[in-house]
């Protein structure tokens, strides 16, 4: 049969594309119906394993419930096992979670630091999907000669890959909605769901090479590429859509989007409406319930967000109250800084969760999202004492950099420089969004949580969450990096009050710690106003990188007395005064028996540390802490219950949190018979 008759559109089956022919993905109507079945798999595949996903949210939230009603004892074990049901799932979870855990530190460099691969988790995500994407392309469609239809050995081939792929549009679609259907089953929150959108896109671009591929080798052997471009229209259009999603996939790349989000963005949802026209042109009309599929998941999104954004910021839940948005008052806090207090939102928001923010004074057309760093009703970064008042302000703490918050900062830094109130501006909130794991944190026995920089913003109000309704929790350690001494009045108060709330509830370990890496002076140290009874820690490592003695300042006035002077030289003398009159430094020899009661805090085997004052303390060290294990293992080992660490930080601290806590949880057997009860881990990283 020749090939020119076969692309004529001289078959019957060929009518759904409206005589054009050639590249209809029945191909005649002799493999339209398995070829759709294929295309329906892949939904029925989706859809199974979102429901599974679903089930098991489900699951942990009524386990959660079921505990909160049964028991009222703080000293009650309810994450337990209780049976061979409740053992043989939490061991099926340990399982999944030790291996999805795992990651590589990101590589460094320039262009290298996007190119790092993501969890071991996501990758096996990323490898089943594209086990059951090769399956689908490549099962039963390969002819061999002594078939009768061995002359559309080509085209079988491309019209699978063609079907697989135009069944992955919806998917993509609805994965870049932040209301969309699979968050809503399986409760997991947009911004999770980001990387999966990603890897879906560049899946999509090679299913359709193999789809173009098959074609244009048919048609080099026949010698008609150009008619078969000339003849066929919608070949043009289906070229057009792949160079496309081949755009979207390249300047998908991290290097694209910091270079200009906002420019990057415009761009990236112009092209997410060219690709919807180019595939509503190229596909047969029998496949274009895919393309609506798509249409319809966005329309949905944007109808359901733009009802919420209005509700909210036309105040249609708060009868007598007018106005349009909020009022806003931005603080700049030094080094880079700012923290935005949003006035009176009438709207409710959970713990860890985030809102898009647009301040159109700072950029009409621009949105970011910022962690919302207080509790509904709880204290705020101002709040006296830390103390709850009841107050419906919003506050979120932004990190400047150019674009929207180098505008708003020098707003901010100019009233600063009349000595001017903070100025007030007009804010535009979409949300709240995210899943964070509040019945997790219930459930658990034990709460870790590790967190650098503004990262705090997110671990803060998820620790006074933990105060007030996690009735199970025996042991809290609060550890938090920061570069300069002043960003510790961020929270101070707020953690003194969940300090004192912690300790009045008879808990049996409370530890809060805050790591101060940069270089600090006496009146930062000052500023502080740490309780009495802390203790100032001196890594022996930075003190080295700052050209200090190397042993620990010890909360202990007759230490200084106790040394001689002699003994002290001038970078003693230097050390003395940045820890304050009440840390005495010892001598750096470190000889003698006292040296010998020093422990090591921070995981470097060189350091000598004093350890800290008994629970409940609150300790500041100067220095990065040079391993997690020091600080999570003895709260994972003492637990008589399952324990949550959530940690938020940049990518290469959440990757070795990552790999540490699931080494751990292999190491101990949890929920493998040796009575050691589950670790969970959540991370947060700054953007997606």
């Amino acid at each position: 049969m020749a090939l020119s008759r076969r692309h004529g559109g001289g078959h019957g089956g060929m009518s759904g594309m409206d005589g054009m022919g050639g590249m209809d993905m029945g191909s005649t109507g002799l493999f339209q119906s398995v070829n759709i079945d294929v295309a329906h798999a892949l939904w029925y595949i989706v859809a199974a394993i979102a429901v599974v996903r679903g089930v098991r949210s489900l699951i942990d939230y009524l386990r959660t419930l079921q505990a909160k009603r049964r028991n009222t004892s703080r000293s009650a074990i309810p994450s337990k096992p209780t049976n061979v049901l409740t053992q043989a799932y939490d061991t099926l979870h340990t399982i999944f979670r030790e291996i999805s855990y795992p990651a590589l530190r990101p590589f460094r460099g320039r262009f290298l630091r996007y190119y790092t691969p993501p969890p071991l988790g996501q990758c096996l995500v990323i490898l089943a999907f594209w086990i059951i994407v090769i399956i689908m392309l490549f099962t039963d469609v390969f002819l061999t000669p002594a078939s009768s239809l061995y002359g559309y050995r080509w085209e079988k081939p491309a019209f699978r890959a063609g079907w697989v792929s135009v069944a992955q549009v919806p998917l993509l679609y609805a994965l870049s909605c932040k209301f969309n259907v699979i968050s809503i089953i399986t409760g997991i929150s947009y911004e999770r769901l980001n990387w999966l959108h990603r890897w879906v896109s560049r899946t999509l671009f090679l299913t359709v090479i193999v789809h173009w591929a098959y074609f244009f080798h048919e048609w080099t052997l026949a010698n008609f590429v150009s008619y078969q471009m000339e003849m066929m229209p919608m070949v043009t259009y289906g070229f057009a859509a792949w160079a496309v999603i081949g755009w979207t996939v390249l300047t998908g790349w991290g290097f694209f989007r910091d270079l200009s989000y906002e420019l990057w963005l415009l761009q990236h949802l112009a092209s997410a409406g060219v690709l919807l026209w180019l595939l509503y042109v190229h596909v047969p009309s029998y496949a274009r319930y895919n393309i609506w599929m798509a249409v319809a998941f966005v329309a949905f999104d944007r109808i359901v967000r733009g009802a919420w954004v209005l509700v909210n910021n036309l105040h249609l839940r708060a009868f007598g109250k007018g106005g349009l948005g909020y009022r806003g008052e931005a603080t700049a806090l030094g080094d880079g800084y700012l923290r935005l207090n949003i006035k009176n939102v009438d709207f409710n928001w959970r713990a860890g969760q985030h809102v898009f923010l647009s301040i159109p004074a700072c950029g009409i057309f621009e949105s970011h999202p910022f962690t919302i760093s207080n509790t509904r009703l709880g204290p705020t970064s101002g709040t006296p004492n830390g103390e709850e008042t009841g107050s419906r302000d919003l506050e979120v703490f932004l990190k400047c950099h150019s674009g929207f918050t180098g505008r708003l900062q020098k707003r901010a830094l100019a009233a600063q420089a009349r000595d001017g109130p903070p100025p007030s501006h007009r804010v535009f909130l979409s949300g709240p969004w995210g899943t964070p794991p509040l019945s997790v944190i219930e459930r658990c026995n034990s709460v870790i949580f590790v967190t650098s920089s503004t990262g705090a913003a997110f671990n803060m109000p998820l620790l006074e969450h933990a105060v007030k309704k996690s009735p199970f929790v025996q042991r809290v350690c609060f550890y938090w990096v920061v570069r300069h001494v002043s960003q510790i009045s961020w929270f101070d108060a707020r953690l003194r009050a969940a300090m004192r709330q912690l300790a009045a509830l008879g808990l049996e370990d409370i530890t809060f710690r805050i790591f101060v890496t940069g270089s600090v002076n006496e009146a930062e140290l000052k500023s502080v106003n740490l309780p009495i009874d802390s203790v100032a820690e001196v890594c022996q490592c930075w003190l080295k990188s700052h050209g200090l003695p190397f042993e620990l300042a010890v909360n202990d006035a007759q230490s200084l007395a106790s040394t001689d002077s002699t003994d002290i030289d001038e970078k003693d003398a230097a050390t003395k005064s940045l820890l304050g009159p009440s840390k005495a430094v010892s001598s750096s020899s470190g000889s003698g028996s006292e040296s010998e009661s020093f422990t090591n805090c921070c995981g470097c085997k060189s350091c000598k540390c004093k350890p800290a004052l008994s629970s409940p303390s609150f300790v500041c060290s100067l220095g990065r802490p040079c391993s997690f294990d020091p600080l999570i293992r003895p709260t994972v080992e003492a637990a008589r219950g399952e324990t949550v660490v959530i940690a938020c930080g940049g990518k290469d601290m959440m990757a070795q949190i990552r790999t540490y806590v699931a080494g751990l949880s292999d190491e101990r057997a949890v929920h493998k018979g040796t009575g050691a009860q589950g670790i969970h881990l959540w991370t947060e990283t700054y953007g997606w």
